[in-house]
């Protein structure tokens, strides 16, 4: 069964390893600061979710948005969407990712004080998709991500709610809008969805109900479309190939990988909920997302996906056209990129 006929049904987590790990990080700092750009596949919603007042509202800034993009070259308002469409590269891919996630699509979450009465069979469980070859279980890596960014985004709505009413003296201009208060309201409701799917994934992990799942399909894209590795004894890492495709020669393939589809679980995915928690929890002494390369000397980090994987994974998710996974993944792409530079791996 495709990603996308189980997304129908369920919610998946796609998790999609940017960079390697640099081999100076330790355990803790991989966990945190590993490049991983995760995807959440949702079924579609339902007649009265997509006629609630949220949803509407987003849609509704959403067309006013589109609207400033299509004023003619010169014009203030086209000024302004290049400039807002700026803003947004420059914020945290792992922050765009987490505000994607509608958290009311999901299954529900058992409250605490009821999981014990819920036989393991019954509970509900989110699967976490990851290409084997390119990465170890992301379970360590996501809980740790999920620690930093759900304070982080908490606080970040609460400062630019508190920012807002400072915007009131721009509404004295009667031609332009008053974009910065727009502004504040954006920001602010970027960190509060975030801050919301962030707190939502983390109970799902603290009950072991997010499992992860081996993929032989994502295993076969980052085969094709990897890029030339960095070479270990240059003294500078360059990324600037990272677009471009490894030679022609044929790739080995992951040896003893199994083909497991999204509605087969495998591995990891197989375990009671009970015992997943610990397991994982046992995964923090190694890197997160670590390659598999059998090398006792890590590599140099480098980049594990070329930009012409995009348009392979899209197909492998079977997303529709209006989807901004390709604009979201280029993006988390790019950011990998600069931020190896900037760190001088």
């Amino acid at each position: 069964m495709s990603f996308a006929n189980v997304a129908k049904r369920s919610v998946r987590i796609i998790a999609l390893p940017l960079a390697t790990p640099a081999p100076r990080m330790t355990p803790t700092h991989a966990h945190s600061e590993h490049l991983t750009y995760y995807h959440f596949a949702t079924p579609p919603p339902s007649a009265q979710q997509q006629d609630s007042w949220e949803n509407w509202v987003t849609l509704k800034a959403s067309s006013l948005w589109a609207d400033l993009g299509k004023a003619p070259e010169g014009n203030w308002k086209r000024r302004v969407f290049l400039y807002g469409e700026r803003l947004v590269d420059r914020l945290d891919f792992e922050e765009l990712a987490l505000k994607s996630f509608d958290t009311s699509l999901g299954p529900k979450l058992i409250p605490n004080r009821y999981t014990e009465k819920v036989r393991p069979k019954d509970h509900p469980t989110i699967p976490l998709i990851y290409p084997p070859s390119a990465c170890a279980s992301p379970l360590p890596h996501l809980r740790s991500l999920l620690a930093k960014r759900t304070p982080r985004h908490r606080k970040g709505c609460i400062m630019w709610i508190a920012i807002a009413p400072l915007t009131a003296p721009f509404m004295l201009i009667p031609i332009v809008p008053n974009f910065p208060f727009f502004f504040c309201a954006w920001r602010a409701w970027s960190h509060y969805q975030a801050f919301k799917a962030s707190q939502y994934l983390e109970a799902f992990v603290a009950q072991g109900a997010i499992l992860p799942q081996e993929s032989s399909e994502l295993d076969d894209i980052y085969t094709q479309h990897a890029p030339v590795p960095p070479d270990p004894e240059a003294s500078a890492t360059s990324h600037s190939d990272s677009s471009e495709e490894p030679p022609s020669s044929p790739s080995p393939s992951t040896a003893g990988s199994a083909h497991v589809t999204p509605d087969t679980p495998s591995g990891p995915s197989s375990t009671p909920i009970e015992s997943v928690d610990s397991k994982s929890s046992s995964n923090t002494a190694g890197p997160a997302c670590a390659p598999n390369n059998g090398h006792n000397v890590p590599p140099r980090p480098h980049l594990l996906l070329t930009r012409a994987a995009v348009p392979a994974l899209e197909r492998l998710l079977e997303l529709t056209p209006n989807s901004s996974f390709a604009a979201d993944v280029y993006r988390a792409l790019e950011q990998a990129r600069l931020r190896l530079d900037k760190e001088g791996r």
